[in-house]
């Protein structure tokens, strides 16, 4: 099983202005590129951060994102039925780079959030908290819940090359305690369940492409379980799965499926032979754009994940019940 290091004090060495790349156990600090020494016109054109929040219960599962780039900004939300599988419903939103604030942590003073006409979409947490607020109000859906991440497992953190000179830190985190409340078409349903985020920084290539996969939920047992898995981008340093208390450094991901048909089953593979997983997605949340600076094609498909899990010291079990997604995102920005 692959080791995780501990976290670094910086993102980038001041002295030698290096990265330090690495897959580390726990937040990273606060994401500092200045040492890089790039021009503001470069910074506007790499510079790219967003954050990505989500909840799962028994029955739904919910998710949101704001992304800004130094001549943009996007966002959308979503509210995934798992037993009838359909969207409750979603909505996504692009704009001018002041509609969207994105901060430079993922852990204590995190802040994201956007404005538009009709909606507004938030996740904040204030230094000394232990607290994440995420509220959003959108067309036939709106979310007031918390995220608690006092007695969540450790988050994992990864800096990364992603391209010749191009570099990107990541801090993805799971099992945190959720509360609240979705009400969609005027229906409250809660959100007592499971909640997670991704917060990602990064001065990035012009064209970007990755495979994904996210899952909140139990082993056989009961024991609480999440997974984040990626193939390509940044890479094995932030493949990682939580199991109870402990977070445990994976193999890259490996992703089997139909590009032409994304609702179709997933197989979802590590190269250490840990994971073994399908998701079945009940309903696909998907974006196509060409706006001629930023062309993006982008199919979220949610659902239930099932099959195994091998860990050093459990052996092989059982994924019981997790619900999440798997991504196909290819981006030129």
């Amino acid at each position: 099983m692959r080791e995780l290091a501990p976290t670094p004090a910086a993102v980038v060495d001041a002295s030698t202005r290096a990265p330090l790349l690495g897959s580390y156990r726990g937040g990273l600090p606060r994401v500092d590129w200045a040492p890089l020494g790039l021009g503001a016109g470069a910074r506007m054109l790499r510079h790219k951060r967003w954050v990505y929040a989500a909840i799962a219960t028994e029955r739904v599962y919910v998710a949101f994102a704001v992304a800004r780039f130094g001549y943009a900004c996007n966002a959308f939300v979503y509210a995934y039925d798992a037993a009838d599988r359909r969207m409750l419903a979603r909505a996504s939103w692009i704009g001018l780079p002041g509609a969207a604030r994105v901060g430079d942590t993922g852990g204590e003073g995190c802040h994201a959030s956007f404005r538009a006409s009709g909606a507004s979409l938030s996740i904040e947490r204030p230094a000394g908290a232990t607290r994440y607020a995420v509220r959003v109000e959108a067309p036939a859906l709106s979310i007031d819940a918390t995220l608690d991440a006092a007695s969540a497992p450790p988050a994992i953190g990864a800096v990364a090359q992603v391209a010749p000179g191009r570099f990107d830190a990541t801090e993805k985190r799971a099992l945190l305690a959720a509360r609240g409340e979705l009400r969609v078409h005027g229906r409250a349903v809660s959100l007592d369940g499971l909640g997670g985020y991704d917060f990602t920084s990064g001065m990035l290539a012009r064209h970007t492409r990755w495979r994904w996969g996210f899952a909140l939920g139990r082993l056989e047992g009961g024991v609480p379980f999440a997974l984040n898995l990626v193939q390509g981008f940044v890479g094995e340093p932030e493949c990682a799965a939580w199991v109870g208390d402990e977070v445990h450094g994976l193999g890259e991901g490996r992703f089997t499926f139909d590009r032409r048909r994304p609702a179709e089953p997933w197989r979802v593979t590590t190269t250490d032979g840990a994971v073994d997983l399908v998701l079945e997605p009940g309903a696909v949340h998907e974006e196509k754009r060409n706006l001629l600076l930023v062309a993006a094609r982008f199919a979220q498909p949610c659902g239930a994940w099932k099959g195994t899990l091998t860990l050093p010291g459990r052996g092989t079990t059982r994924v019981e019940h997790a619900l999440g997604v798997t991504e196909d995102q290819e981006v030129t920005w």
